[in-house]
């Protein structure tokens, strides 16, 4: 079977011409338009942190809250310590009857015992009080390295709180500082039209 045979595609070339350049001038209206939302927004953050310091505070008063709590746990542990010298003799359990010991390296119990019987042992208990001095017996004063250790840090931290108070009264609330007639937004039109050198 015969047929006809395809005729091959045509080129046209287009007539040469001058190069065209197109450049798009943003007018100065949108910059403006641009400015003005800015300013909106940095209006309504600092809105929001005015509303953020009504609420909690600014950062140097929530740093004061935060030592006084640290002060606080600080004079509640001092004041928990014991106060007076620390007595460290043996003391005895308390009991409603007293255990005896045994040659059998058990204890016994007297029969019939009752709350009350039998006396101290000595060398327990209260020291005696009295005698040509009045000193008897009482133990010497020593020093309490954590009452110490708690009374200093106490103390440190009721400077520290004390300096957050006066820093947090002197500092005032800061703010987003707003842009206004920013540069970009006083550029005239013509400034973007192309201009001819040579």
């Amino acid at each position: 079977m015969g047929g006809r045979k395809e005729t091959p595609p045509t080129i046209i070339m287009p007539a040469e011409g001058s190069p065209q350049a197109f450049q798009t001038i943003v007018p100065q209206k949108s910059y403006k338009d641009i400015a003005e939302s800015t300013l909106r927004t940095e209006k309504e953050i600092n809105r929001l942190m005015g509303q953020r310091y009504d609420e909690v505070g600014t950062p140097e008063e929530i740093g004061a809250r935060k030592k006084g709590v640290e002060m606080q746990a600080a004079a509640s542990y001092l004041a928990s310590l014991p106060k007076g010298p620390a007595d460290e003799r043996f003391k005895e359990t308390p009991r409603a009857f007293p255990v005896k010991s045994n040659r059998r390296a058990t204890f016994d119990t007297v029969p019939g015992s009752m709350s009350g019987f039998g006396s101290t042992r000595p060398g327990t208990g209260r020291p005696p009080t009295g005698g040509a001095s009045g000193q008897i017996g009482i133990m010497p004063v020593q020093t309490d390295p954590a009452k110490e250790a708690a009374k200093k840090r106490f103390d440190e931290s009721k400077k520290a709180y004390e300096a957050a108070l006066e820093k947090a009264k002197k500092t005032p609330r800061s703010f987003m500082a707003e842009t206004k007639d920013p540069a970009y937004a006083q550029n005239p039109d013509s400034m973007f039209i192309p201009q001819i050198v040579n």
